[in-house]
């Protein structure tokens, strides 16, 4: 489901613009300014750790022209931007679709954006490192990526993991990542 499509079936009262910014992938932007998403996600990252709650997961924004609601997930940031007479509780479902649709225009990149959500919720900080490496391994052509190199990027991506997850979760992320790419 492309941006424009959760945006229509989410039918938000006061709703002015929607963006999605996806951990490596293309950003998606409707009724706001594109180069202002990415800021944006970071900005409701920076609060999560300035106050310590690894599991706020949403944060509201509210001035006098209106609202901004920003939701944070392993893989992806979306928000929204409402006017003053916003709903929170649709933007929230709204919020929700985003997350969990697809990139538009991701084609065979759909499984590859799969692993690494998937690596960014075990291996969060180190999980872009590990899988640039493990990609350059692994032989993986992103664009049009083979059964056989994605894989390899997921064995060897659990293989990394070992030693910062430890095996227990490592197999579990591994099993993940299998499920991923089938």
């Amino acid at each position: 489901m492309a941006l424009a499509d959760a945006i229509a079936a989410g039918r938000v009262a006061g709703l002015k613009g929607a963006f999605l910014v996806p951990a490596g992938g293309d950003i998606q932007a409707q009724g706001c300014d594109q180069s202002a998403a990415t800021p944006s996600a970071e900005l409701a990252r920076q609060i999560q750790d300035i106050v310590g709650l690894p599991t706020l997961d949403t944060v509201w924004l509210a001035a006098e022209g209106g609202i901004a609601g920003l939701r944070l997930a392993a893989g992806a940031t979306a928000g929204v931007l409402l006017g003053p007479d916003g709903a929170a509780g649709p933007a929230r479902k709204l919020l929700d679709a985003l997350l969990a649709a697809p990139a538009a225009g991701t084609g065979g990149g759909d499984a590859i954006n799969q692993i690494r959500k998937v690596a960014t919720e075990y291996l969060t900080d180190f999980a872009e490192t590990a899988l640039m490496i493990q990609i350059k391994q692994s032989g993986l052509d992103e664009k049009n990526p083979s059964p056989e190199s994605l894989a390899k990027l997921a064995g060897g991506l659990e293989k990394a993991a070992l030693m910062i997850i430890g095996p227990s979760r490592a197999k579990e992320m591994g099993e993940r990542l299998k499920k991923a790419i089938s």
